[in-house]
């Protein structure tokens, strides 16, 4: 299989960015030792349009890391779907909306960190009307689904990594890459 990763973890407040790159190194080294074909994407630095475009067609399947920023995709993710995502290429006006993704992959996931504890989902009045984490990541859904990417495999949402324990993520993460990802079938 042909497995994009796309991720933007980088500094902000007392976050480092660091768990989104470990997490990336993570779905790289485990998809890669299962025969699976990766290309990476690091929307935080430069790249360039064109390849970016290309590594988007060739994936059977994309993995977005990032951390949720303000209740969305943090601004590079936002700039490189602006920039990526290229009328005629990536998808095509139709009469019925939202009908004319050109993207070949079938499946998406979201891997996501953030300050908020799952157990604050569908809690006070902010996140009241959001009791699953993809109720947060609709935006980046939803633009999946536009480009025709229209199976998603479930979102693995690492909670409370500023204050609280992050020691369970990276067994926790593996054991759900190896839930949602096979070994790749001998060519």
């Amino acid at each position: 299989m042909k497995i994009l990763i796309v991720t933007a973890g980088y500094s902000i407040f007392d976050a480092k960015g660091q768990l989104n790159g470990f997490l990336a190194y993570l779905t790289e080294k485990n998809l890669s030792a299962k025969g699976h074909h990766v290309k990476y994407s690091d929307v935080t630095k430069d790249w360039n349009t064109d390849r970016e475009v290309d590594k988007l067609l060739w994936a059977d399947v994309i993995i977005y890391i990032m951390p949720i920023m303000w209740f969305n995709m943090p601004a590079p993710m936002v700039k490189w779907l602006d920039e990526v995502l290229i009328y005629k290429k990536t998808f095509v006006i139709t009469e019925d909306y939202g009908e004319g993704g050109q993207v070949p992959a079938d499946r998406f996931m979201i891997v996501t960190t953030s300050n908020m504890k799952k157990s604050d989902l569908g809690k006070g009045f902010v996140l009241k009307n959001a009791p699953h984490i993809d109720d947060v990541l609709q935006p980046l859904i939803m633009t999946n689904h536009y480009l025709s990417i229209r199976q998603q495999i479930p979102t693995f949402h690492a909670d409370d990594v500023i204050a609280g324990d992050t020691g369970w993520i990276e067994a926790a993460y593996t054991e759900h890459l190896d839930a949602h990802f096979v070994e790749a079938a001998s060519a």
